[in-house]
C-alpha cells in the first residue's frame, strides 16, 4: 500500500487561520478526488468541531492512551452539516489529549505512537493532514517526525512572524536536523492596510522565508462558517475562501509533484 503523503499545519501563534488552512486544504483535495484524513492534534477539538465531529466516542487520545488501540475505531467520515463529505475523513481531538500526551511518555516507543497507529489503517489514503497546537507535547513531535511537509500560515500580525524562527527550531530539535520541507503562506490578508502588509512582505523577504504564491484573503465568511461549524470550503461555494484555498491546494499539489519528480 502506497503510503500517504503528510502536511502538517502549524505555528506557534494562535488566530492564523490555522485550522481553517488544514480544513480548506483538506476539502479542497477531496475535491479533486484525493482520500483525505485529518487529524486533530490540538484538544480544543476545532478542526473536530466544523466538520461535525467534536463529541464523538473515540478520540485521538484513546491512542496515546494505548498505544496498541485499534486506529480504525477512531476514525469518521467529516460533515457539512448532516451531509457526509465525500474522500474527507477525521480523527478528532477531546480536552484529555494533552493530559494523555503527557502520560504516554511512559513508552518506550513514544515517539512512533501516531506513526504506528496510522499504519494499522486499513484505508489507502493519499493524504493525512495534522492540525497541530501551538504547545509542543508529545503528540505533537510524533507528529513533526512523520511529516512530509510543513504548511505555516502567517496572517498580518508581526508577532506570527516573530513566531516562525522558534517553530522550525522546534521541528529541527524534534528531528534531529534531518531536513524539512515548509511553505508560508499568507493569511488574513487585507490590501487596504497596505503599510503594515508592506512591512510583513518586507520581514518574510528578508529572512528569505519560501512562501506560496497563493495569498487567502480576508473574508467575513470564514468566522460565519465556525460560528455555524461548517468547512469554510462548503459553506462559502465559489467565493473568496473558496477560490483561495482552492488555488493554494493546487500549488501545493504543483510543489509536491515538483519535489517527488526530483528525487526519482
Amino acid at each position: 500500500m502506497k503510503k500517504p503523503y503528510v502536511i502538517s499545519f502549524a505555528n506557534s501563534k494562535g488566530g492564523v487561520g490555522k485550522t481553517t488552512s488544514c480544513i480548506s486544504v483538506g476539502c479542497a483535495l477531496a475535491a479533486a478526488g484525493f482520500k483525505t484524513l485529518l487529524v486533530d492534534l490540538d484538544h480544543q477539538g476545532n478542526l473536530s468541531d466544523d466538520v461535525g465531529r467534536g463529541d464523538e466516542n473515540y478520540t485521538i487520545t484513546d491512542l496515546f492512551e494505548d498505544p496498541k488501540f485499534d486506529t480504525n475505531s477512531l476514525v469518521y467520515p467529516a460533515l457539512d452539516g448532516t451531509n457526509v463529505i465525500p474522500n474527507l475523513d477525521v480523527i478528532p481531538a477531546d480536552i484529555t489529549l494533552a493530559v494523555e500526551a503527557r502520560s504516554a511518555e511512559r513508552f518506550r516507543h513514544r515517539l512512533n505512537i501516531l506513526e504506528e497507529g496510522l499504519k494499522r489503517l486499513k484505508i489507502a489514503y493519499d493524504f493525512i493532514l495534522i492540525d497541530l497546537r501551538p504547545a509542543i507535547d508529545l503528540s505533537i513531535e510524533n507528529a513533526l517526525l512523520i511529516t512530509d511537509k510543513l504548511v505555516v500560515p502567517v496572517d498580518m500580525d508581526r508577532r506570527a512572524i516573530k513566531g516562525i524562527d522558534d517553530l522550525f527550531q522546534v521541528v529541527r530539535e524534534v528531528r534531529r536536523n534531518e531536513d524539512f520541507v515548509y511553505t508560508l503562506v499568507k493569511t488574513k490578508v487585507n490590501e487596504s492596510h497596505s503599510k503594515m502588509k508592506k512591512a510583513i512582505d518586507g520581514y518574510i523577504s528578508e529572512a528569505n522565508y519560501r512562501v506560496a504564491l497563493t495569498e487567502i484573503r480576508q473574508s467575513e465568511l470564514f468566522k460565519q462558517a465556525t460560528d455555524v461549524h461548517r468547512p469554510v470550503m462548503h459553506f462559502a461555494k465559489n467565493e473568496r475562501p473558496y477560490r483561495d484555498y482552492k488555488s493554494f491546494t493546487k500549488e501545493l499539489l504543483q510543489q509536491i509533484e515538483e519535489a517527488e519528480g526530483g528525487k526519482k
